[in-house]
Parts: C-alpha cells; sequence; structure tokens
C-alpha cells in the first residue's frame, strides 16, 4: 500500500506540473504582444520546467495552508467566540469554559465536515491526469483513486493538527483539538465509501453516476436554509450536549471504518468504469453546449428596424431587437427584484409608522418626506433615532463604501452573454469576409457595440444608486449638494468600465468557439485579474467625493487605453476558432 502510494504520488505531481507548465505557456503566447516574443522551443526548457516544478510544490503547500487550515481555524475561531459568549451570559454554568469551547468546536467541525461531503463528490471525478494515467499508461484506476485520496487524507490531517496547538492557546481543550484530525479522516472514509456503495448500486442497474444540475442546487439551498435555523437555535440559547457529539463522534467512526472497508472491497474494474463514465458525462456536456448554441441562435426573425439606420448602425440595432429577450432579460428583472425589495421596505416602514401612530401622523410623514425627497432634503420624521447602530452604518456606506457598488453592478450587468450571441449570431459569419476585419470597420462597429452594451447595463445601475440614494436619504439625507447625484455617477463609471472590459477582451482575445466555449487561457487569466482587482477594490472604504473622482478617471483611462488596444490588435487576433 506504502510501495503504490509513493510510486503514483510522485507521477501524479509531477504530470500535473507538465499539464500547467504547458498551459501557461500556452496562455502566454497566446496574449498579445508578449506571445510575439515567446518561442515554441519554451515548452521544452528544462530550466523553466523546475522552476515551475518550484513554484508547483509551494502551490501544493499553500492548497494545504490557505484551504485545510483556514477552513478549521474558522470552526475554532466561531467555536471560541461561542463559547465565550455562553459562559459571559451564564447559559452554561455545569462546564468549564474550556469543555464549552471543546464542545462548541466538535459540533462546529461535524456541520462543517457534513457540508463539506454534501458539496464535495469528486471521489470518481475525471481529471487530466487520471484520463491520462489510466487510458493511455494503462495504470490501475483503484491503486490511482486511493493514492489520491490518502494524499488528500494526509493534507488533512497535517493541516488540523498545524492549527491545533494555536486553538489551545485561546482555550481549546487538548481532547478536542486532538480528536478533531482523526474524526475528519473517519468522515471522509465515510463520505467516499458511501459514494462507492453509490456507485456499486448504480453500475448494477447499468447506469452511469452522474450528478444533475437540479441535485447540487438542492444540496446548495439545504445548506444555506441549514444557517438561519443554527442561529435561531443559538441565540435562543440553545446547544447540543456534550455526550450528545460524543455519540455522534462514536457513530462517524464507525460509519468511516465501514466506509474503509467498502473502498477496499471495490474493485479495479469499477473505478475504471467510474473514470469512463466521466468520458460519457463529458460527451454530454458537449451536447449540452451545442444545445446552448442552438438556444443562442433561437432568435426572434421578424420584425424590424424603425428610423433611417444604415450600415453598422442598422446591424446593431436589427442585432439588439432580434436578441432583446435574451440580452435584455437579466439587467430588466435584477431591476425589477431591487425595486420590488425597495419598495416592500419602504412599504414595511411606513405600515409599522401606521399601527404606532395612527393614520394622520403616517400621512402628513409620507407627504412631508415625499416633499423633501423631491427637493433633496433630508428625512424628516422627528421618531427616528439617528443614533441607532444600524441607521449610522448605512449611513456610513453610502458615505464611505460606494464602491461596494462593483457588487450589484457586476451581478446584473450583461456584457459577457452579449459577446457570446454576438459571435454566435453574428461575427462567426461576418468574419470570413476580409471587409468586415479592416481596422476602420472593426472600430466603426466596437463603438457602435459600447454604447449598445453601456445602454443594456446602465438601468440596474441606476436603481442600485437609488438604493443607496434612499438609504442617504432615510438617515438624514445628503451632507453636501449634490450628494445624491454621485452614486448615479459612481455607477454610470463602473457600467462604462465593465461594459469596456468584456467587449475589448473580446475582440483582443476572441476566446469563443461555435458552441459557445471559451477557448482562450489568456482570456480567462486577463477576466480572474480584472476581477480580482475589482474585488479588492470593493472593499476599500474612501469618502464618497474621493471615490466619484477615481471611479470617472479611471473609467476614461481604462476607455482610452483598451480602446487603443484594439485599435492596434483586433484586426489580427479577432477571428474564428473551431
Amino acid at each position: 500500500m506504502l510501495k503504490d502510494f509513493f510510486t503514483i504520488l510522485p507521477k501524479v505531481l509531477h504530470l500535473r506540473s507538465i499539464i500547467g507548465f504547458n498551459s501557461m505557456v500556452f496562455a502566454l503566447k497566446k496574449t498579445p504582444v508578449i506571445g510575439k516574443v515567446i518561442p515554441d522551443r519554451l515548452y521544452g526548457t528544462t530550466f523553466l520546467k523546475v522552476i515551475y516544478w518550484i513554484f508547483h510544490i509551494i502551490k501544493e503547500v499553500g492548497a494545504l495552508f490557505i484551504g485545510k487550515m483556514c477552513g478549521i481555524a474558522c470552526v475554532y475561531f466561531a467555536a471560541g467566540l461561542m463559547a465565550a459568549a455562553y459562559k459571559s451570559n451564564d447559559l452554561i454554568t455545569d462546564m468549564s469554559q474550556n469543555s464549552v469551547f471543546g464542545m462548541f468546536a466538535l459540533f462546529f467541525f461535524i456541520l462543517y465536515a457534513l457540508i463539506g461531503l454534501l458539496l464535495n463528490t469528486k471521489f470518481f471525478k475525471k481529471t487530466t491526469e487520471k484520463d491520462y494515467l489510466v487510458f493511455m499508461i494503462r495504470m490501475d484506476a483503484k491503486k490511482l483513486n486511493n493514492t489520491l485520496f490518502a494524499y488528500e487524507l494526509c493534507k488533512i490531517f497535517v493541516g488540523y493538527y498545524l492549527v491545533g496547538p494555536v486553538a489551545a492557546i485561546f482555550g481549546c481543550p487538548f481532547w478536542a483539538w486532538f480528536v478533531i484530525p482523526f474524526l475528519a479522516v473517519f468522515i471522509k472514509l465515510f463520505g467516499a465509501g458511501f459514494l462507492s456503495f453509490r456507485y456499486q448500486m448504480f453500475s448494477k442497474k447499468h447506469k452511469p453516476l452522474r450528478e444533475s444540475y437540479a441535485g447540487d442546487v438542492f444540496k446548495l439551498v439545504a445548506v444555506i436554509l441549514l444557517m438561519p435555523v443554527l442561529m435561531v437555535i443559538f441565540i435562543n440559547g440553545y446547544y447540543i450536549p456534550l455526550p450528545v457529539i460524543f455519540a455522534a463522534v462514536v457513530l462517524f467512526v464507525a460509519l468511516g471504518i465501514a466506509g474503509f472497508f467498502v473502498l477496499k472491497n471495490t474493485g479495479a474494474t469499477l473505478h475504471r468504469k467510474a473514470l469512463h463514465d466521466g468520458h460519457i458525462e463529458e460527451k454530454a456536456s458537449t451536447i449540452e453546449a451545442k444545445k446552448n448554441t442552438n438556444a443562442f441562435k433561437k432568435i426572434k426573425a421578424e420584425g424590424s428596424v424603425k428610423g433611417d439606420k444604415k450600415g453598422f448602425e442598422y446591424l446593431n440595432a436589427l442585432f439588439v431587437k432580434r436578441h432583446r429577450k435574451m440580452l435584455i432579460m437579466k439587467p430588466v428583472v435584477f431591476s425589477a427584484v431591487m425595486l420590488a425589495i425597495m419598495a416592500f421596505a419602504i412599504y414595511l416602514f411606513i405600515a409599522v409608522y401606521y399601527e404606532d401612530n395612527g393614520a394622520d401622523a403616517c400621512r402628513n410623514m409620507v407627504m412631508n418626506n415625499m416633499i423633501n425627497l423631491i427637493t433633496f432634503r433630508g428625512f424628516s420624521d422627528p421618531l427616528v433615532n439617528l443614533e441607532d447602530s444600524a441607521f449610522q452604518f448605512f449611513r456610513w456606506c453610502a458615505g464611505f463604501q460606494l464602491f461596494a457598488l462593483i457588487v450589484p453592478i457586476s451581478m446584473a450587468e450583461n456584457s459577457f452573454k452579449c459577446t457570446q450571441a454576438m459571435y454566435i449570431n453574428c461575427d462567426n459569419s461576418l468574419m470570413t469576409f476580409s471587409f468586415f476585419k479592416k481596422r476602420e470597420m472593426i472600430m466603426k462597429l466596437f463603438d457602435i457595440r459600447f454604447k449598445q452594451l453601456i445602454k443594456i447595463n446602465m438601468l440596474p445601475a441606476m436603481v442600485s444608486a437609488l438604493a443607496v440614494d434612499l438609504g442617504l436619504f432615510a438617515t438624514g439625507g445628503q451632507d453636501y449638494p449634490f450628494q445624491y447625484l454621485v452614486p448615479f455617477v459612481i455607477s454610470a463609471a463602473i457600467v462604462v468600465t465593465y461594459s469596456m472590459s468584456w467587449l475589448a477582451l473580446y475582440y483582443l482575445f476572441q476566446p469563443f468557439t461555435t458552441t459557445v466555449n471559451v477557448k482562450s487561457g489568456a482570456y480567462a487569466v486577463a477576466r480572474t485579474v480584472f476581477s480580482i482587482i475589482m474585488a479588492v477594490v470593493m472593499w476599500i472604504p474612501a469618502n464618497s467625493l474621493v471615490v466619484l473622482g477615481v471611479t470617472v478617471v479611471f473609467a476614461g483611462l481604462f476607455v482610452f487605453i483598451m480602446r487603443k488596444l484594439v485599435y492596434k490588435k483586433a484586426p489580427k487576433t479577432w477571428r474564428v476558432k473551431a
């Protein structure tokens, strides 16, 4: 067993390193400017492969520290907070502080592990290295799966034990942090054994084991609904007694032992068949992608464009008219939901006010504040306690956290689907004509489409800005003239930035294939880097006027630079991919 582990694992890690290195070089070669400088012989450079191997090992170790250790650290942190809260409020009097800490640590860890089992079912999952090792060089599929599973167990065990002593410093008892790594191994064995048993049952019925989208949604909803229930239980001072938790630990140990024997008795043929079913599932996903392509092509062919538009203006107007349901639905639905939420919040406040103060007072409050809103004054209800922490928090967000508008705008914007539809139903055919790829023609259509994307994405952005203004109005009104206009300008600048990023990267990389798949590593890298930057920026607190200046200036510079890149590179990069 150990011999197989130490023989197979280095091969898998080495193969992962090669795949990662080749993917990185391929992505760099497809990147404008950089791709011209990089020669093909870079694929065989031993020195760079060694460097990438070192970084790959660092990444594997980082996965241990960042993933496993952070997860268990959150469990210990939550347990420590709950233990301190329960002891300070005398909700548990028959146990010491450390025992309460350990009780919550075990309980939260069992929940954490079970949620992980529910959402993570990759024991039989097909991967590139499994595909190559099993079907190309005929490696034993059972030994490969068991080796990778044992490697995962080792990472969990080591990561959890490294965090345990740190938790002990903050009050976690020895028996809790000593037991948790072993318990983690048994729960993982139970999960893998259950998957193996389930697969055997499906195999007897000659059915491939497939994870359905509906099943994934059900699991996610179940986990989300579990959290509020637990919060209500804990807030009301209830907890699971320690003997019951110990009984659950014994049960999971027994299930883990049973899972181990199920895995041991699962033959190599069944492991190989599971990977083969992965091929079937991959083919099914390809068929689904073709269906997705057909869905893009199901457009309303009827209708005409009003007015005297000609050339690319007519082409774009016709494109939008025929795709209006697909392209405009998401922003409109998002805006409708946001408006419904705001209307419900206003209605709830008015209903409570009516119940507490009567019809006349409520009518006067509503009429006075409608006038105040129209005249840009503050909310003038004398009964509102502006010292309330929730009011202060919303006001602070409206004045110093407007970068957070990135979140709703990015959720609602529809530029990616627009660029997909542009390629499938328009550019895929027109790119075969040489005149369509001339620089002047490209830029003319690019500018028209850029304006169209801004129009499509602007509605939900304005609704998000309106929500900010309502929060500002309800907590006292604007602090300086025209503050109510600031969120609208910031939202517009963010929309311009997002619209330009999607459209420009489409022209610079053209990542779509005829099945609407993304086939460009450089495109994926560029989108990831942009998303990370926006995710970091949205947390930065700053005065609303500073945010206004930064977003407007950045949007202007970003549009200028990206347009220049498109002008220079698009005639070569904007092409059909198989």
